[in-house]
């Protein structure tokens, strides 16, 4: 059973502490600034409870809230970002690694562009009216933000060894009655 407890919050702010750091690796766009600020959140969605997974989403988005000084923007993609990691380890409960992290990555067109869009097109400018075109012009953004973190968290999921994943099991708890270690879900199985 998952305990909340002090090894648990210290995963989530370690991989939290992460993300926030891997938001300073971007490219500077019109409107949005891709960045590796959801890989930590992804690999945690990997090896992590919901809880801890959806903590470390939160976490980077706080940081870079304060970081950047743009909330309206930042929290709003750390919620979504943390949605996205809940939904990993859904997804990862029930299918390969791999698939579950390419299909949590792709839910940020809902999660994180949605709540970015609410955010700015309510908090900031006061129209609802403007949420789907805020949605539009993010796209470009948010999509090589998919592309870029789906390939980082591919690589460093598979180079994770299973004792990786035995230590984190040992620490925190389970991710679920029937979760597979993440390595022997990455592994392409023959019928």
């Amino acid at each position: 059973m998952f305990k909340l407890n002090s090894k648990t919050i210290a995963c989530a702010g370690m991989f939290g502490a992460l993300a926030l750091l891997a938001t300073f690796i971007k490219v500077p766009m019109h409107f949005g600034n891709p960045n590796l600020g959801s890989t930590p959140v992804s690999v945690a969605g990997v090896l992590f409870p919901p809880q801890i997974a959806f903590l470390t989403g939160l976490i980077k988005g706080i940081g870079a809230s304060l970081w950047t000084g743009q909330p309206y923007i930042e929290m709003a993609a750390g919620i979504g970002d943390a949605l996205m990691a809940v939904f990993t380890v859904l997804l990862v409960r029930k299918y390969r690694t791999d698939v579950a992290i390419i299909c949590g990555q792709l839910s940020r067109y809902i999660f994180t562009s949605g709540l970015i869009a609410i955010s700015v097109a309510v908090l900031l400018n006061g129209d609802p009216a403007l949420i789907p075109s805020m949605w539009v012009a993010i796209f470009p953004a948010v999509t090589l933000s998919i592309i870029a973190n789906t390939a980082v968290s591919l690589v460093i999921v598979r180079a994770l060894p299973q004792k990786v994943s035995s230590i984190v099991e040992s620490m925190v708890g389970t991710r679920g009655k029937d979760a597979k270690p993440h390595a022997q879900t990455m592994r392409y199985e023959k019928d």
